[in-house]
């Protein structure tokens, strides 16, 4: 018998062709005897052809597979055709040292000189497999919750995350229709939906721009967002389908989407309702001052003086409480700010004593921020600075660096600084550190707090422990940022 096998009638480029071949390949015979192996098969099995040649084609397989193997081959060649081995099951090889590897098969009937054999195809899959599992853990501890449905809509593999998510277990969804994971009024549609989604894959969310629930097992609506793509598969095209639970996202939605509700009320009733009252009083004031002319008592005149500056601090309350109020939403408008500039118009703005001494330390050119927010905190910071400073040679330091994707603005002065038990609340609102009608309204602080972090930034009291006075650290973003400025 010739070592390179009995296909009759090949000429020898043949066999060196199928030699190149990089999938095995095996001929038997009808009653399962190997009549050719290729290079690639020997190579597969660790065996040489000379060992395999007319064996049983049983010898390379796992045990568990030979009680059947014999029934399977008779079936084939009952009904021969072109098709994979094993469709939708885990075949494997066993190799001459007794180990196993994952294999794909695919039988092809061949006829020459009057007799019937059969051609194996055969492809090793451990690489895959290893993809495959790897894959598999990957989805498995995912914290999101995971799926993959067929074309019907059949759960084909589901992750811990989403049972818990829906509270069931594995069994009671593998095999199943998804829809027991929709509410009711959501299950007529679903199919025409899954069925455009198959006709036009894309890798997009699920349901954009409406509200998606899924329904727990409970019967209670969780709401969710889902994300969609084709998965490619022997059987068929698959779906996975990414579950993320939004009901925190959801319910601070509804709480901020209230705050801004009050707030607004906030708003029109101290725009109207509180300034209203202090205009007529203001008027009730001027009418007594006229009735009474100049021949008033001086201590009358006086105290109307007082009641006159009482109207005004309560106005300018109300206006800053209204500035508060409106520092919680961001400014879109991002340009290009010219920081040298931007610090020196600040200062400018402000008369400067003439025994101040007012030193800048500018290290970065120009940022990309909402201009009139972030001058509005340099600006309070600074005033504060000149108001409280009553010390000997006072100075005031600006400065501003680069720190990672923020700018780094510091103002620090050598004044009196803040005693360590009000630090805590200096950002609070109707917070004063003085008294008296100099002493402000105490929404200075609060006001650059409350824009910095609204428009992403960070604000920190630092005290100065080697020297007098003290240190505010603004971090504002110097790039534009997308959930800032869209």
């Amino acid at each position: 018998m010739p070592p390179q096998g009995t296909i009759p009638k090949q000429p020898g480029y043949i066999r060196e062709l199928l030699d190149a071949v990089p999938a095995g390949i095996i001929v038997t015979h009808q009653d399962g005897r190997i009549s050719y192996i290729n290079a690639e098969a020997e190579r597969l099995f660790g065996y040489s052809r000379e060992e395999l040649l007319e064996k049983s084609i049983d010898l390379l397989l796992p045990e568990r597979y030979n009680r059947n193997h014999a029934q399977l081959r008779q079936s084939y060649i009952d009904q021969p055709s072109t098709r994979y081995m094993g469709a939708g099951r885990d075949l494997y090889g066993k190799r001459k040292d007794n180990t196993e590897f994952p294999l794909e098969i695919g039988l092809r009937s061949l006829l020459a000189d009057g007799e019937q054999f059969i051609v194996a195809t055969i492809v090793n899959i451990s690489r895959r497999k290893q993809l495959e599992e790897r894959l598999s853990k990957v989805i498995e501890a995912s914290p999101y919750g995971q799926l993959l449905v067929d074309e019907g809509g059949i759960i084909q593999m589901i992750n811990p995350s989403l049972l818990k998510l829906f509270g069931y277990t594995r069994e009671e969804l593998l095999g199943h229709s998804m829809d027991i994971l929709l509410p009711e009024r959501y299950r007529e549609g679903h199919e025409k939906l899954r069925e455009g989604y198959i006709q036009k894959p894309s890798l997009r969310p699920m349901g954009l721009g409406r509200d998606l629930t899924g329904r727990h097992k409970s019967g209670t609506e969780i709401p969710i967002e889902i994300g969609l793509s084709q998965v490619a598969s022997d059987t068929g095209n698959l779906t996975l389908a990414v579950v993320t639970d939004i009901s925190e996202r959801k319910r601070l939605e509804l709480n901020l989407k209230q705050a801004n509700a009050h707030l607004e009320e906030f708003t029109y009733v101290a725009s109207h309702d509180l300034k209203s009252p202090l205009r007529g009083i203001s008027d009730l004031v001027e009418w007594i001052h006229e009735d009474l002319g100049d021949d008033a008592p001086e201590a009358v005149q006086k105290n109307i003086e007082r009641i006159r500056l009482r109207i005004e601090r309560m106005e300018r309350l109300i206006e800053d409480l209204l500035l508060y109020a409106r520092a919680g939403k961001r400014a879109k408008e991002s340009s290009v700010i010219d920081v040298e500039a931007l610090i020196n118009g600040i200062v400018e703005m402000h008369p400067i004593p003439a025994n101040f001494s007012i030193q800048q330390e500018v290290h970065l050119k120009e940022i990309t921020a909402a201009k009139i927010p972030l001058e509005t905190v340099l600006r309070n910071l600074f005033s504060n600075a000149l108001k409280h400073h009553n010390g000997i040679n006072p100075r005031i330091t600006i400065s501003v660096e680069a720190s990672g994707s923020y700018s780094l603005f510091k103002v620090t002065d050598n004044g009196p600084g803040i005693p360590k038990n009000a630090q805590e609340r200096v950002f609070r609102l109707f917070q004063t550190l003085g008294s008296g009608e100099s002493s402000g309204s105490g929404i200075g602080l609060a006001l650059a707090k409350r824009l910095t972090e609204s428009h992403g930034g960070q604000i920190e009291l630092i005290s100065n422990t080697d020297n007098p006075g003290c240190s505010f650290h603004v971090w504002w973003p110097r790039f534009a940022r997308k959930d800032i400025d869209e």
